[in-house]
């Protein structure tokens, strides 16, 4: 494992990321493009019945890669008390922040503001968070948690190591050596923070409210928070960003936010189930 460590850490992960996400952009004819959609879908098990697919077709592998859903395909809770799935995806961990230190993996933790270099992470210490992980298979929008108002975003350029369970479990801090982009939201319940993080292939992370892409070739670390007028309500289920891959969702919540319900480390969640209700 050490030598696959060293060997990650060598690899020009983000150029590779780069050239890979151009050659999924390219417009390919449907006789070259929907053989290899096909193929994708019963290797990663994908379900065709669900996504929506833009008239006249998809156009390129990313197109695909980035398909919407069909309407009514997923139930948004709106209870007034919930909190809902950002994304589908499977739980990676979930539970306290103890004061600043959150879980990567048994025996390996990582630092709240080595996630967050701002000085918005301390609204999360002493607070909760869950780490959502989303494989190829999975619908790849990022939707909101909660209504609110997005209050800024925080753009971290980093490296792009693969958030595969075999690295998150050996490699120290990988979630704040990666490239992320994080949305701040004030919610009814307190604070709540979005960071999308990104991975090998992953290099293309979107906001769907501004115009921010990571992983381009001149980027550097980015902070901006709204004024009263920029502010930007949000509605729980309401899009707000893209993966271009498989990758991970890391939410933070204000201590005393969340009360976690019905989450077990392993389980697959749809977006827009219920992950947990507001203390308050």
């Amino acid at each position: 494992m050490k030598s696959a460590l060293f060997v990650y850490r060598i690899l020009p992960l983000c150029v590779i990321s780069r050239i890979f996400g151009f050659f999924t952009r390219i417009p390919l004819p449907r006789l070259l493009l929907y053989p290899v959609i096909s193929w994708f879908s019963k290797k990663y098990g994908v379900n065709s019945e669900e996504y929506e697919e833009p008239q006249g077709g998809f156009r390129t592998f990313n197109s695909f890669f980035t398909r919407k859903l069909k309407i009514g395909v997923r139930q948004v809770d709106h209870s007034p008390q919930v909190v809902i799935s950002p994304v589908d995806a499977r739980i990676d961990q979930f539970g306290h922040i103890e004061s600043s230190t959150l879980i990567q993996a048994k025996g390996i933790d990582y630092s709240l503001e080595g996630l967050i270099p701002s000085e918005r992470y301390c609204h999360f210490i002493d607070g909760d968070f869950i780490t959502l992980y989303l494989s190829p298979s999975d619908y790849h929008r990022i939707h909101s948690p909660v209504d609110g108002i997005i209050e800024g975003f925080l753009h971290v350029p980093g490296r792009l190591f693969t958030v595969q369970e075999s690295l998150v479990r050996t490699m120290p801090r990988l979630f704040e050596l990666n490239e992320r982009i994080t949305t701040f939201i004030r919610s009814a319940g307190g604070m709540v923070a979005v960071c999308k993080v990104g991975a090998t292939n992953v290099g293309r992370i979107s906001l769907s409210y501004e115009n921010i892409f990571a992983n381009k070739m001149f980027r550097s670390k980015k902070e901006r928070i709204y004024s009263e007028q920029e502010k930007k309500q949000v509605f729980r289920g309401q899009e707000i960003g893209v993966f271009n891959l498989g990758s991970t969702v890391i939410v933070l919540f204000e201590k005393g936010l969340i009360q976690f319900a019905d989450c077990v480390l392993g389980k697959k969640v749809k977006m827009g189930e219920k992950i947990g209700r507001y203390r308050k």
